[in-house]
């Protein structure tokens, strides 16, 4: 047989082609968030390029003919059992069918290897030299590896093939690793599982994948895990769960310790659990001297400490000790609708403020129409009804034990208990069609149609229109995917508003029409007005450059002093017209961010907590008072 460098195009599908270039990054299939499992080919083999995810980008860099039949890529491609396990994952999330790039990029590798040998790599003596300290299965410098590792939808970043990747499993490894490094003159980047999508785990040189780092250990009797740098957020907040335990995660494929280092992690649940070092009670770092340090350590580097800056990383955070938290046994949650932002924050601020509720969010209607929706054309819909039909514009979710949700309905205009919103979410086809809020509007009278939609009256009604159930759920989705769906949505958890806020398995839909660029802003709810003027802000700019974009959500923390604000804009990644649009906008709003910061130094861009994510929050969220 010959060898053959390139491939040639024609023999790329372009349907496949055009899925998987179209791949958010979100990293949802390295995750078995729905109980299917996770690809069988990535369970022992923790490279990107193993997972749905990296087979997606390997698919789009033949396309481009940016890459040969290399000897990883024969072993990548010929591991896929075609379980179609991925499908099921990335439809749930995106409505895309990751399955068929996987059989397409099988079939593509497999009719090539019949006629023709891989492409042999040539070994790197920086490669070997790291397999000494990992093993040889954990570096490489194959180009099907490395493309895994190159890109991210970002509008901002471009293609950055790495020189090689490294898969350390401790901190020794790490601590190898970074003086071979330093020795070699290379840069690093520090992978989690990618999911911040800026940019920022790209390097022409190194990237330290710390996916096989997975200690995940309990001390109940001190209320602590220890977590490897390896685990996700979803994995912990399982075992957390099991045990009876919540711990505050964030975006559930999110590896938790990188999760730290880049926000501190804020949920719903850090109205009460806080953020950055409040939930953090040591933590190991390697500094970029190769030198192993504990956070609290008494002459280690203070990483607790925080100054309105773009930084460096303090180091590669290899695992730390953080709390966790008892959950009671009658946690539920209620929703309260409202017509205006300022209403909904100021009753958030004020919860907070007295101690109400495990967490509180004031979603927008983007954000509940579209984690209600299991598709792209009902959540549109549903925007529809729940912003023009029934002026359900703002919902403020409450979650608590009961005691908290008897206050939060006392303090309420008008509330939706956990009942409804079960309801709600097994009859979102019927409720996004409209008869329900027509039938409430004739109702209206001196009384707004949400508030209707939460009167205790209106629950037969809402039962008997909706006709809620897995079936009805199903019925409007694709026919290959109904049977699936229904026996989903048969399990408890998934009409439960507590364990989907825990777990947060929804929120990766945000990502379903276009890539998402959030923008997450701390603002003091001492200036309800303020906050508005923000919101409307940011309208104005995603307006002046053709962006769609929308208000995402506000939670209250510190008591209701504080608040985590998100704006969200979207775009086709792959469309460079978008492209373009998206990065005027991030200018104009990282101008706009800056404007309102100066006004009040209180209002602080989360760009300045990057990498500061282990610093008290109260060194942030009040940094214009250290200064004094």
């Amino acid at each position: 047989m010959k060898e053959q460098k390139t491939i040639p195009r024609k023999n790329v599908q372009a349907g496949p082609a055009k899925t998987a270039a179209q791949c958010r990054h979100y990293a949802m299939c390295k995750i078995d968030f729905l109980g299917t499992g996770i690809c069988p080919a990535a369970r022992d083999n923790h490279y990107v390029s193993f997972y749905p995810q990296g087979r997606m980008d390997i698919y789009a860099a033949l396309s481009r003919g940016a890459l040969g039949i290399t000897p990883a890529l024969a072993e990548i491609a010929r591991s896929c059992a075609l379980c179609d396990i991925c499908s099921k994952q990335c439809w749930f999330i995106t409505q895309m069918k990751a399955g068929e790039v996987a059989r397409a990029l099988k079939e593509h590798v497999e009719g090539h290897l019949r006629s023709h040998e891989p492409v042999p790599i040539a070994p790197d003596p920086v490669v070997e030299r790291f397999k000494t300290i990992v093993g040889g299965q954990w570096a490489t410098n194959d180009p099907a590896h490395l493309i895994a590792y190159a890109n991210d939808p970002s509008p901002l970043s471009r293609e950055t093939l790495p020189r090689c990747v490294v898969l350390p499993g401790s901190t020794d490894e790490v601590q190898g690793i970074v003086s071979v490094c330093r020795e070699e003159g290379l840069a690093y980047a520090v992978r989690g599982n990618g999911g911040s999508v800026m940019g920022f785990v790209l390097s022409p040189g190194v990237v330290i994948d710390t996916a096989r780092m997975k200690r995940l250990e309990f001390d109940e009797k001190n209320w602590c895990v220890h977590v490897g740098a390896g685990v996700s957020s979803f994995e912990l907040q399982r075992a957390a769960h099991e045990r009876g335990f919540r711990v505050n995660t964030a975006e559930p494929s999110a590896l938790y310790c990188a999760n730290i280092m880049c926000s501190g992690i804020f949920s719903l649940f850090s109205s009460t659990y806080g953020t950055a070092a409040d939930n953090v009670v040591d933590a190991v770092f390697v500094s970029p001297q190769a030198q192993v340090f504990r956070m609290s350590s008494p002459d280690a580097p203070n990483v607790a400490g925080f100054a309105k800056a773009e930084r460096p990383q303090p180091g590669i955070c290899t695992e730390a000790v953080v709390r966790v938290h008892p959950v009671a046994p009658d946690e539920s949650a209620v929703a309260v609708p409202f017509g205006g932002l300022e209403p909904a924050v100021i009753y958030a601020r004020d919860l907070n403020a007295r101690g109400i509720g495990t967490g509180i969010g004031v979603l927008g209607v983007e954000y509940l129409s579209t984690f209600l929706s299991p598709t792209s054309e009902i959540a549109a819909r549903l925007r529809d009804v729940f912003g023009r039909a029934l002026g359900m514009n703002y919902t403020v979710l409450v979650l608590g034990n009961s005691h908290d949700l008897r206050a939060a309905r006392e303090m309420a205009p008008a509330s939706l208990d956990a009942e409804v919103l079960r309801d709600l979410i097994l009859g979102v086809p019927s409720l996004a069609d409209g008869r329900l809020a027509g039938l409430l509007s004739d109702m209206e009278g001196e009384r707004p149609a949400w508030e209707l939609l939460s009167s205790p009256e209106a629950k037969p009604l809402i039962a008997a229109v909706l006709d809620p159930s897995p079936e009805k759920l199903a019925s409007a989705v694709d026919p290959g995917f109904r049977d699936f769906l229904e026996k989903l949505y048969r399990r408890p958890e998934m009409t439960d508003a507590v364990w989907l806020n825990s777990f947060r398995i929804l929120s990766s839909r945000m990502g379903r029409d276009g890539h998402i660029i959030a923008f997450i802003v701390y603002v003091p709810l001492d200036n309800i007005g303020g906050v508005a003027e923000l919101d409307r802000a940011f309208a104005q700019v995603a307006a002046n450059h053709g962006v769609r974009g929308d208000f995402g959500f506000i939670t209250p923390i510190d008591h209701g002093r504080m608040a985590v604000l998100e704006w969200d804009m979207y775009l086709d990644h792959t469309d460079p017209g978008q492209v373009e649009c998206m990065q005027a906008a991030m200018m104009s709003t990282s101008a706009m961010i800056e404007e309102f910061s100066q006004r009040d130094p209180r209002v602080l861009w989360i760009r300045y907590v990057f990498n500061q994510g282990f610093a008290r929050k109260e060194s942030f969220l009040y940094h214009g008072a250290c200064a004094v």
